[in-house]
């Protein structure tokens, strides 16, 4: 985000990730540059989220080794909405989520990820009930059944 010595870009200008929350972002990491708190710009963790009805949502990458899928409708949450996408997939593939609030929930993801919580740590997180973020604990038992054994 240093264009030079004294020259700060942040925003769309960058290049990086055209959004305004991370364009919000690379200004904290600017301020504190120039306040003398050296700090470094990180951008495996940026949310992404459509605000349609249902949002969709999504952190981190696409792809990886062990995958799942979690229905929204198997969170009992759900029962409170009467609409058609309650019973497709919340939980794609780690952190991809369509459903309602799916940008709130993601969250969780999008920490998990930035500060590298072991997968152990979340699946043994309470969540509150009813709601939609125990779509994680219903994710990670499906991954857990899933994942290679450290042995192995």
């Amino acid at each position: 985000m240093s264009a030079g010595e004294g020259v700060w870009a942040i925003g769309d200008v960058t290049g990086t990730w055209p959004l305004t929350y991370v364009g919000k972002y690379q200004g904290r990491v600017a301020a504190a540059n120039i306040l003398g708190e050296p700090r470094e710009a990180s951008y495996g963790a940026v949310p992404r989220v459509v605000f349609t009805d249902p949002q969709a949502a999504a952190v981190g990458e696409a792809e990886g080794p062990v995958t799942a899928t979690v229905p929204v409708s198997d969170v009992p949450r759900a029962a409170t909405y009467t609409r058609d996408y309650d019973k497709r997939p919340g939980f794609l593939t780690g952190a991809y989520a369509l459903g309602p609030e799916a940008g709130e929930w993601l969250q969780q993801a999008t920490l998990a990820i930035r500060a590298k919580v072991p997968l152990e740590i979340m699946a043994d997180t309470i969540q509150p009930f009813p709601t939609f973020s125990e779509i994680f604990l219903h994710g990670l038992t499906a991954l857990g059944a899933k994942a290679p054994t450290r042995a192995g």
